[in-house]
C-alpha cells in the first residue's frame, strides 16, 4: 500500500525497503513538523491558482481545498507523518485521499512535482526564519544599546589578547559588541528580500503546460516577485547557504560575547553578573554559580557552523539533484531555530545581567594601561620620535616589572635610565607631564577621533544605535504584518472557492 503514496504511479511494484525508510524517509518526514505551514501554504496557492483558472472540475476543486483547510488547521507537530509512506509531502497526500478521495487529492500534482512544494514550503519557513532571527538581533542590540547608555561615562579597561590594552568608558566596551549585531540584522534583511522571490509555478525544469500564473501565485504566497528562470527557481541553493552563513555569523559574534562575559564573569574579574535565571548551580560545589547561559549560546555558534559546512560539502553534486535538498529541507528550518532561540537567550542574558562600574574602573588603574599614552606624550612634548618613545616607555615599564613595582612608580627618574639604557638619550621630563599622561581618565577623554572614548561620542553613538534599531523594527513590522496578511488572504481565498 505504501507505493501509493511514493509518487511512483505505476513505475514501480511494492512498497520501500525498510532501510530506505529509516535511511531516507524517516529522515525527510522529520521534517515535517516545521514544513508544515509552508508546506501547506504551497498547497493551497497552487490549487487556489489551478481553481481561478478552471484548469480543475469544480466540485473536485471544492472537495481538494476543503480536505487542504483540514489539514491547514492541524498543528505541524500533531500531522500524522509516516516515514513509511515517503517524505512529508507523501503524508500530506495520504491524508487528502482520506478526506478528499483518491481523485480530488489526484489533482494536487498537475501541473508541479513534489520538490515544488518542498521548494516554496522551505522557503517561506525560511523567509520567516530570517525575520525571527533579525527580530531576534534587534533585541539583543537594543539590550546592549540601553547597557552601554546606563555605563556610558564609567571607566574601564580594554583589553587585546587578554591583556589591558587602553583605558576606555564602560559604554563604549559594550558598544563593541552591538554594531556587529546591528550589521547581522541588515545582512538578514537583505536575504530576506532575496529569499521573498517566489519558485511557484517553475513546473518541471522547462516549465509546464497548466495555466499557472506565476505572479499570481507570487501573490498568493505574499511574495514580492517571481525568481525569473523556472529552473534556476527549482533548484537555486544560495539563498539558503546565504541564510545559514548570516546564521553562523549572528552566532559566531554572540560566542564572543558570550566568552568575554564568561571572563567577566570569573571571581578573578568579577565585573559582570549574570541573572540567577540565566545561571546554573553546580551538582558538587555549593558555591559556584555558573553562567550556563553563555555555554549554550557557545555551542550553538559551534553546531550552525557545521550545519553550514554539512551543507556546503552536500552541495558538491552536479545540478538538478536531490542530494543537497535532501539537507536543506531539514537543517534550515532546525538550525535557524536553535539559532533564533540563542539569540533570544543572549539578548535576555544581556538585558538582565549587571556590570559592576568600580571594579571596571579598578582595572583601568593598574597594569600600566596607559603606557601608550605616555609614550604619545614623550613623543609630542618632549622631542622624540614615536618610535623611540615607545621604546624608552616599554623599557620603564619592564624594569619596574622585573623590580616587582607597579606603574605608580614609574618617576621621571625611572624614565630618564630607561632612555639612557635604551637608546643612549639624556631625557629629562616634568613629573607633573608624566602624571597627567598616566591618569586613564585623562587619557579615556582625550581621544580625539569620532567614535572613540572621548566625551560625548559613546552617547552619539548610542543614539545612532537607537534610530537604527527603531528604522529595523519598523520594517520588520511592516513585513510581518505584509506576510501574516497574505497568509491570511490565501486561506479566505480557499474558503470562498469551497462555498462557492
Amino acid at each position: 500500500m505504501a507505493n501509493e503514496y511514493l509518487g511512483s504511479g505505476g513505475r514501480l511494484e511494492g512498497g520501500p525497503a525498510d532501510a530506505l525508510i529509516n535511511a531516507g524517509y524517516r529522515y525527510e518526514a522529520a521534517a515535517g513538523p516545521r514544513l508544515a505551514d509552508g508546506l501547506s501554504t504551497s498547497d493551497l496557492a497552487h490549487v487556489v491558482a489551478l481553481t481561478e483558472a478552471g484548469a480543475i472540475p469544480a466540485d473536485q476543486a471544492k472537495a481538494l481545498l476543503a480536505a487542504l483547510l483540514e489539514l491547514d488547521a492541524i498543528p505541524g507537530d500533531e500531522f500524522p507523518w509516516d516515514p513509511a509512506l515517503g517524505d512529508a509531502f507523501n503524508s500530506r497526500e495520504h491524508q487528502l485521499k482520506e478526506r478528499a478521495g483518491k481523485v480530488a487529492a489526484g489533482w494536487l500534482s498537475a501541473g508541479r512535482p513534489r520538490r515544488e512544494a518542498f521548494r516554496v514550503g522551505l522557503r517561506l519557513v525560511a523567509r520567516d526564519a530570517a525575520r525571527h532571527l533579525h527580530d531576534a538581533c534587534i533585541d539583543l542590540a537594543a539590550a546592549l544599546t540601553r547597557l552601554a547608555d546606563r555605563h556610558a561615562t564609567d571607566l574601564a579597561a580594554d583589553y587585546t589578547y587578554l591583556q589591558p590594552a587602553q583605558p576606555t568608558r564602560l559604554g563604549h566596551l559594550i558598544l563593541t559588541y552591538a554594531y556587529p549585531v546591528l550589521r547581522d540584522a541588515e545582512r538578514l534583511r537583505a536575504i530576506h528580500a532575496e529569499l521573498d522571490m517566489s519558485v511557484a509555478g517553475a513546473g518541471g525544469s522547462a516549465g509546464s503546460r497548466w495555466p499557472l500564473d506565476r505572479t499570481r501565485l507570487a501573490e498568493l504566497l505574499g511574495a514580492s516577485g517571481v525568481v525569473p528562470h523556472v529552473k534556476d527557481a527549482m533548484w537555486q541553493w544560495d539563498p539558503y547557504v546565504d541564510l545559514l552563513a548570516a546564521a553562523a555569523t549572528t552566532a559566531t559574534h554572540q560566542s564572543e560575547l558570550a566568552q568575554d562575559l564568561e571572563i567577566l564573569a570569573s571571581q578573578e574579574f568579577g565585573i559582570a553578573t549574570l541573572a540567577d535565571e540565566h545561571s546554573r548551580a553546580s551538582a558538587l560545589m555549593p558555591q559556584k554559580k555558573n553562567p550556563y547561559a553563555l555555554a549554550v549560546v557557545r555551542a550553538t555558534a559551534g553546531t550552525v557552523a557545521g550545519d553550514l559546512t554539512g551543507i556546503l560539502v552536500a552541495l558538491h553534486t552536479g545540478s538538478a539533484r536531490t542530494d543537497h535538498f535532501h539537507v536543506l529541507n531539514t537543517v534550515v528550518p532546525r538550525a535557524m531555530e536553535e539559532v533564533v532561540a540563542s539569540t533570544r537567550l543572549m539578548a535576555a542574558v544581556v538585558d538582565r545581567m549587571t556590570l559592576d562600574a568600580t571594579r571596571a574602573g579598578e582595572a583601568a588603574r593598574r597594569g600600566f594601561i596607559t603606557a601608550a599614552d605616555l609614550s604619545d606624550v614623550l613623543a609630542q612634548d618632549a622631542g622624540l620620535d614615536y618610535r623611540t618613545a615607545h621604546h624608552v616607555v616599554g623599557r620603564a615599564v619592564k624594569m619596574l616589572v622585573d623590580r616587582g613595582l607597579d606603574e605608580s612608580a614609574l618617576t621621571p627618574k625611572v624614565l630618564a635610565e630607561a632612555a639612557m639604557a635604551s637608546d643612549g638619550i639624556d631625557l629629562m621630563v616634568d613629573e607633573a607631564l608624566i602624571a597627567k599622561a598616566l591618569d586613564p581618565t585623562t587619557a579615556a577623554d582625550t581621544r580625539l577621533q569620532q567614535g572613540s572614548s572621548a566625551p560625548g561620542e559613546t552617547e552619539a553613538m548610542v543614539a545612532r544605535c537607537q534610530s537604527d534599531i527603531e528604522v529595523a523594527g519598523g520594517w520588520s513590522t511592516a513585513a510581518a504584518q505584509r506576510a501574516g496578511l497574505a497568509h491570511g488572504a490565501l486561506r479566505d481565498r480557499a474558503r470562498a472557492l469551497v462555498s462557492g
